[in-house]
């Protein structure tokens, strides 16, 4: 049994204010985290490294979904953690499809994907049809796929069932102490 737990880069500055406050690059891929993205990420992290577990994590290269890892990181060995250009923002569900074909997805069975919308949710859909909820900054979507289910893309398409799916304001209960 394979499960790929999608997450939403926490909550970020809006694209106006970054715009309006960076001087130096305005691309998007450079857009921060906010305060309060910051503290979701470590609720994200408490909650992973108490209930979860994954032998593989796949990152967009944007530096809000690399700020989302960050508290999650340093638990994790080196060696299970991929910066991918496949899931980098505006992606579409052909870069998840890349991503599936990666040697090291295929071989891991609890991956964790870090990435962006509307990405995320085509690719939960793709696998899921039934899935059709809101993808909210710093949600948590996991889905389980059948054990017929390959490591390659069109294997997937409606291989899966929805586990859970967490909205940040949940993860609260899950503070750092």
């Amino acid at each position: 049994m394979k499960t790929i737990t999608l997450l939403r880069h926490a909550d970020t500055i809006s694209r106006e204010e970054y715009r309006l406050t960076n001087k130096k690059d305005k691309s998007d891929l450079f857009r921060p985290l906010s305060k309060l993205g910051k503290i979701q990420s470590k609720h994200i992290a408490k909650f992973a490294l108490e209930h979860l577990s994954f032998d593989l994590v796949v990152c967009s290269p944007a530096k809000r979904t690399l700020q989302t890892l960050k508290p999650l990181k340093k638990f994790l060995p080196k060696n299970c953690i991929m910066i991918s250009e496949y899931i980098a923002p505006d992606c579409g569900l052909e870069g998840y499809m890349k991503l599936t074909q990666n040697k090291a997805f295929m071989e891991a069975q609890n991956v964790l994907i870090i990435g962006h919308q509307p990405d995320l949710k085509s690719f939960a859909t793709y696998i899921a049809p039934p899935f059709n909820a809101l993808v909210p900054k710093g949600v948590l979507i996991r889905l389980v796929l059948e054990q017929g289910a390959k490591s390659l893309a069109k294997d997937f398409e409606g291989s899966g069932v929805i586990d859970f799916v967490i909205p940040p304001f949940v993860l609260e209960d899950f503070k750092t102490k």
